[in-house]
Formats: structure tokens, sequence, C-alpha cells
């Protein structure tokens, strides 16, 4: 499992996979539940009457990124299938991918692992 890179990896060739494991699709948009059953979190539900499960929904890219994150396909492979579902409405591609990934990375929803190296790597 690696989280951190190195400076001469190159990030393409990552594999995402997903750590955080309650979601569903509904209508082509993924919905990520969470569970706030710490007890500050507790506390918190209690004092502002928030509910004990929360969802947060992703828009369209962001859903087809997530269906594309199977533990196979890496970041370069994520972006290509992107390429041919949206065309040029997602450039630049992975500029926007990867920060997405990072986005997800940082939130704890997902890993890396290396994989394949590219040609020319």
């Amino acid at each position: 499992m690696i989280k951190k890179k190195n400076r001469e990896d190159n990030y393409l060739c990552y594999i995402p996979w997903k750590q955080h494991q309650q979601w569903e699709s509904r209508n082509g948009k993924v919905f990520l539940f969470f569970e706030h059953d710490k007890l500050i979190e507790k506390f918190a539900r209690w004092l502002v009457k928030k509910p004990y499960i929360s969802d947060v929904e992703l828009d369209e890219v962001g859903s087809q990124v997530w269906s594309f994150i199977d533990g196979k396909c890496t970041v370069f492979e994520i972006g290509q299938k992107l390429q041919r579902l949206f065309g040029t409405e997602f450039d630049p591609k992975y500029q926007r991918l990867i920060a997405y990934l990072n986005y997800l990375n940082k939130k704890g929803w997902i890993l890396f692992r290396r994989g394949p190296q590219l040609q020319g790597d």
C-alpha cells in the first residue's frame, strides 16, 4: 500500500482502490455514506440534531471516476475512459483527474498502489 509517492514516480502508473466501502449508485450518481458514531460526533448529533448517517453526492464526472476505481485500472486508464466518455468536455483530463484523486485520497476514501510502468518511463 502506497500513500506517498516519490518525485520520480509517474502518478499515471498508480492504481487507486476504494477504502470507503459504504456507497451506492442511484440514477447515475454515486452517494457515499458516513456513520457518525464517535463520541464527539454523538454529542454533536445530540446538540444540533444531526442524523446518525450522512451522505455525499458526487457529481456526474466524480461518479464516473468512482465507478472506474476498481483496484485494477491505473490513473492513466481511468483518464482514457473519461476521455472516451466525455470527450473534450473533460479537458485537461489528467490535471483534473489527479487533483480529484488527490482529494479523495486526502479524505481517506481511496488509497493507491504502484501499477505497471508506462512506456517511456
